[in-house]
């Protein structure tokens, strides 16, 4: 196997000799006012007489150029011609150099020629792309990514102005939780990954996938309507200008588990180490679909297919985490032009974490002179091995200057195969020697499958635009067996396995095992045209489009459990309950034993409106038009129309009649972007917009699901209604050049029946989705990216303070909820001026980077806090807010390049601070965290270090 990897390395090693003796130059043509691309400007490469014309999409390049410096003349009918020198070819390497023409203004029939340095000149076409776009967007690219410790796209979301993660995979933008965001990749709609929630963990796809994430924060007609926080769009890797190899190898150390002892569930599967369950842990084939009219005997019977099902736990030192990522691009060339171009990436990880700390429960008291009761309080030690899958395969095909297509893929499997022990008392109040002593095995599987055909063309002598995009997405994520065993007792006296009477219940008691399965596919088409025209002399944009999606869900779940067996005068073997885990459910202990005594039996319990179908069908049409006015004034304006259906039916099991939902809803949903170019640097922006936000599925289902690690129950609510905001901005945007960056904003957004999750009252630790009558939120954010050398007022560029970038982003939020009348039950009976549920007051990122080209070193430092925010509202006098406690992230980065950028050395450490991951319940109603508070539960953090190694060729 070694000499297969390393003959196999020298493959595509030599492959990339053979390819790197030529270089490259490729760029953009855009309009410097309007940054619009310039379709069939002429391009000169002046050193060859070579001449090119930009594309459809404004692009060109002159390909298999020996090493050397260049020029290139670009001229386009009614712009000054630009020269730009010193273009520099390497070995195998492509040089880009996007290119900003200005409108001709000097005597009619005049051209004025302006020379300058391709670095110059990229830098200035970078600043015109910034500041052109319609909206209130922020982001990040593949390249400043690069930079940082990120290994996730979870990770990469925290750079971005106003955005945060939730649980290392949920975003939060503007302070408004993962309910009220988008998510698309390359332009197609992701579904929810949560049985749960409507949210989309993004640590599932890798970081090294991706070529830029944008975040749009204000609403234009061709965006989707649903959002009221941010679109958070992934754009994955294309068509890179060359052929090339690349090679990561990595490890990390944890330093709460790597080289210590890890325990996990003995239940291994062959196909574990690639993130798939191969059966070892689901339900076997030969159980019948439902146990009822069998008699105990039979029951017993069906125990012993569960067999090879294994209760114990293993343990071992557990080994630092690995990562390795291989990439392949193609460019294949037509008659020395780009003709095909392929990208083709593995990224494997395997990780493995740990935590451990307290969870409690205390009885509500509103009186502030009594003193707190304590009820639960257990320790939990949660040992996690992850493994994620990724493969992505792109290829695209230039068919001519104005025609090309692309067909984009991507696979990801994301696993979570969790040992949860815990111990502690359920009454620490009465009796604090009575423990209990449980151990959870889940495991959880995610598959995303994501495939988009596009197509983008160039019709006629008016330059008509069509895009089009049709793709199809399949989510199946799978519990195939939660498991658990409980033991009630005494450290002084021992313990016993513990058994609820009659059915198994998901909630307590061991031998238990639930089975859980959600399968969605999603298919959509959208066709766009945009129609380029004149208006006072300025070039303006007409868009059209339409689009359908259509969404359906199949979810499954089975609770069944191992009981005492006593039945037609067969005990039950009490001595079995002393036995240890790893023996108790043994398959000579089912039905009647050999020493005629009871073992165990198969029972299945009902989970009312467990089962559910659900679809939803989405047409959407916009009209939008851009239109400029005295190249100073550009107003983006139109409306979007939504016609959304959707179902859902239970499956009626015999506890309550079968739900159905069929609900239809046309949405107008207008908006308006205004721009005052100030100066060429300086944009003033205001923007109105109209959005939704609608129930998800799950939040619909009123299936009762039970979280063993956060300790509380949550079901749907069939009357929720969907949310209408009306969404103010204003942004203040200045780049003074050099790819610096400082902007200012205000927004403030009005919400009708907005969704939380809110705890029920007269019901201990259950939640529920349920709409508040109205929210008002505002907020103001601050964004400033620069070089020291401008702070310090130096004009030299290549000295030390010029490869210093300080970046910052802030975001101060307020909101308010008012409650009205709540879902089903009476909104007075909740805790009232608080915040949204799920909104953090503010948002802090930091970032202070250094980058010396000529030495190919790099480092990065930087932070992130996100404030107290609502984790689940609470009750009157029932229990409080639970609020996730502020934490402040520092993580830094170290790169060294050697070889001529061949070899990349990466050293990398992630939360350095290590700060608890606290959850507390908010007694004394004072949003923050006081005396009288407590925790409800309280994590140590990990810090960790990794090291790696990429070979580029």
């Amino acid at each position: 196997m070694k000499k297969l990897y390393f003959l196999t390395l020298l493959m595509f090693f030599l492959t990339g000799l053979a390819f790197g003796q030529t270089g490259k130059i490729s760029g953009k043509v855009i309009d410097a006012g309007s940054g619009q691309v310039l379709v069939n400007a002429t391009l000169l490469l002046i050193e060859k007489t070579k001449t090119e014309l930009a594309d459809q999409n404004g692009n060109f390049s002159f390909a298999r150029l020996a090493p050397g410096t260049y020029s290139v003349r670009c001229s386009y009918t009614g712009y000054n011609e630009k020269i730009i020198e010193e273009i520099i070819v390497k070995d195998n390497e492509n040089t880009t150099i996007n290119i900003s023409l200005e409108v001709k203004k000097a005597l009619e029939g005049v051209v004025i020629t302006t020379k300058t340095s391709a670095k110059k000149e990229t830098i200035a076409s970078l600043l015109v792309a910034q500041k052109n776009y319609a909206g209130v967007s922020d982001g990040i690219s593949a390249e400043a990514i690069r930079k940082t410790p990120d290994r996730t796209t979870g990770d990469a979301i925290k750079r971005v102005s106003g955005a945060s993660i939730q649980d290392d995979r949920f975003a939060i933008i503007r302070g408004l939780n993962d309910r009220y965001n988008a998510a698309f990749i390359n332009g197609a709609p992701l579904p929810s990954t949560e049985s749960d929630r409507k949210a989309f963990a993004f640590d599932i796809f890798p970081a090294a996938i991706l070529d830029n994430l944008i975040i749009y924060k204000t609403a234009t007609p061709d965006k989707t309507g649903e959002f009221a926080g941010g679109i958070i769009d992934i754009t994955t890797k294309s068509i890179l200008p060359k052929s090339f190899t690349s090679v990561t190898v990595g490890q990390s150390y944890n330093t709460l588990i790597t080289g210590k002892t890890r325990f996990f569930s003995e239940n291994k599967g062959n196909k574990d180490w690639i993130g798939i369950d191969d059966g070892t842990r689901g339900i076997p084939a030969a159980l019948p679909p439902s146990l009822a009219g069998l008699t105990f005997a039979e029951r017993a019977d069906l125990a012993k297919l569960f067999k090879n099902y294994k209760w114990g736990i293993q343990q071992e030192k557990a080994k630092p985490n690995f990562n390795f990522q291989f990439s392949k691009g193609f460019n294949i060339e037509k008659k020395g032009k780009e003709f095909i171009g392929a990208l083709f990436a593995l990224n494997y990880n395997r990780t493995f974490s740990f935590s451990t700390g307290q969870r409690n429960t205390y009885d509500f008291d509103a009186n502030q002179a009594v003193e707190l009761v304590q009820r639960g309080k257990y320790t939990d030690s949660v040992y996690n091995e992850e493994i994620v899958v990724a493969l992505l395969g792109n290829i695209s095909i230039k068919l001519n200057s104005k025609n090309s297509l692309s067909w984009k893929n991507n696979l990801s499997i994301n696993t979570d195969n969790r040992l949860i022990k815990r111990i502690g008392a359920p009454d620490y109040s009465a009796d604090s020697l009575f423990l209990y002593n449980d151990k959870v095995r889940w495991y959880t599987s995610n598959q995303i499958f994501s495939s988009q055909l596009g197509g983008e063309h160039l019709l006629g002598s008016k330059k008509t635009r069509i895009n089009w995009l049709g793709s199809y997405s399949k989510v199946e994520r799978e519990i195939p067996n939660l498991s658990r065993t409980s033991y009630s007792g005494s450290l002084a006296s021992g313990f016993s396995a513990f058994f609820p009477s009659g059915q198994p219940n998901p909630l307590v008691g061991s031998g238990t095992m639930l089975f859980t399965k959600t399968t969605e596919n999603i298919k959509s088409g959208k066709a766009e045209l945009t129609q380029p025209y004149l208006f006072m002399k300025n070039s303006q944009n007409f868009k059209a489009g339409i689009g359908y999606q259509v969404r359906d869900r199949d979810f499954t779940t089975r609770l069944l459990g191992l009981s005492p067996y006593s039945n037609s005068g067969v005990p039950f073997d009490f001595s079995l309950l002393g036995l240890p885990e790893d023996q108790i459910f043994l398959p000579q202990h089912y039905g009647k034993m050999a020493n005629g005594s009871g073992g165990f039996f198969l029972a299945e319990g009902i989970i009312t409106n467990s089962n559910y179908k659900a679809s939803s069908a989405l047409l959407h049409g916009y009209l939008m038009n851009e239109q400029r006015f005295f190249n100073k004034f550009r107003l983006i304006y139109g409306a979007r129309i939504e016609r959304f259906n959707q179902e859902l039916n239970t499956t009626d099991n015999g506890t309550a009649p079968p739900i159905k939902i069929d609900s239809s809803v046309t949405d107008i949903l207008p908006s308006v972007n205004f721009v005052y170019a100030l100066t060429n640097k300086i944009n003033l922006r205001l923007s109105y917009a109209q959005t939704v936000n609608r129930p998800e599925f799950r939040e619909l289902a009123p299936y009762l699901f039970f979280d063993y690690q956060a300790q509380y129950s949550i079901s749907g609510d069939i009357a929720l209604k969907r949310a209408k905001i009306k969404n103010y901005d204003f942004r203040f945007e200045f780049f003074p050049g050099k790819a610096q960056l400082f902007s200012v904003s205000a927004f403030y957004k009005e919400f009708k029946n907005p969704i939380e999750i809110v705890f029920l009252p007269g019901i201990t630790n259950q939640a529920t989705y349920s709409n508040a009558g109205s929210a008002e939120i505002y907020g103001a954010e601050a964004e400033f990216r620069t070089l020291l050398s401008t702070i310090a007022g130096m004009k030299k560029e290549d000295g030390f303070l010029s490869k210093l970038t300080l970046s910052a982003n802030a975001a101060l939020i307020k909101s308010k909820v008012k409650l009205g009348q709540v879902g089903f039950f009476d909104a007075s009976r909740l805790i009232t001026d608080r915040a949204l549920q799920g909104q953090s007051p503010y948002l802090i990122n930091g970032s202070l980077g250094y980058n010396d080209e000529k030495i190919g070193l790099s480092a990065t430092a930087s932070v992130n806090r996100v404030g107290d925010r609502i984790f689940i509202a609470g009750i009157k006098d029932e229990s409080a807010d639970i609020y996730e406690k502020a934490r402040t992230v520092v993580d830094f980065q170290l790169t060294k390049l050697f070889f001529k950028n061949v070899l990349e050395v990466k050293f990398t450490a992630k939360d350095i601070l290590a700060q608890r991951i606290n959850f507390y319940s908010d007694f004394d109603l004072s949003k923050s965290f006081t005396a009288r508070d407590k925790y409800f539960s309280s994590f140590a953090a990990p810090k960790i270090f990794s090291f790696s190694a990429t070979l580029k060729f």
